[in-house]
């Protein structure tokens, strides 16, 4: 589940609210992420977010993963459904990512999974919060020269405070001072 939902979340551009609960109990199948908002294709999977921040008049979005090489959203959405179906019935209006007593992924919850892993790795775990995966995603984007409306529309930004999430290195604004140097 937490490969899932942080590979998800990354590639998917998303914010932890997005796929998360705040209490398992308030889990409302009209607005969180459900079994039935995942819809297989054969080279694609889309997550149908209900809702979001940047998606005021709630018409929902649509968030495709399709077949990659490396690091493959689609393939591991697969083994997580193909994990998920086993372990508790599932009926489209459940929700999706569960943690392991089976109940809605509850947001404080995978957030402490993710420090915990990250501290295990040796990553100072106060550096990271609910907002780290689509930050992590808007500062990859920025760094593969991926242009800015492609961000704004990967990142379902409505506005440009997208801007505010590209994390820039100190060594690339001395590269960019070194080139502005040479005009």
């Amino acid at each position: 589940m937490l490969e899932t939902a942080c590979t998800v979340g990354f590639y998917g551009f998303m914010r932890c609210g997005e796929f998360t609960v705040l209490n398992a109990n308030q889990f409302d199948s009209s607005v969180n992420l459900c079994i039935g908002d995942i819809i297989f294709h054969k080279d694609m999977i889309v997550l149908k977010l209900k809702q979001s921040k940047t998606d005021p008049f709630r018409k929902g979005i649509d968030i495709p993963h399709k077949v990659q090489n490396q690091i493959c959203p689609y393939k591991i959405l697969i083994k997580y459904f193909q994990i998920r179906k086993n372990l508790i019935p599932n009926l489209p209006s459940d929700p999706f990512f569960i943690s392991q007593n089976s109940i809605a992924l509850e947001r404080n919850y995978f957030i402490n999974c993710i420090k915990h892993v990250l501290s295990l790795c040796g990553f100072n775990p106060d550096h990271y919060n609910g907002h780290s995966l689509h930050i992590g995603a808007a500062t990859t984007a920025g760094k593969a020269h991926i242009e800015d409306h492609l961000v704004k529309v990967l990142g379902h930004w409505s506005s440009d405070s997208y801007c505010r999430y590209i994390r820039v290195s100190s060594s690339s604004i001395k590269y960019a001072q070194d080139l502005s140097g040479k005009f």
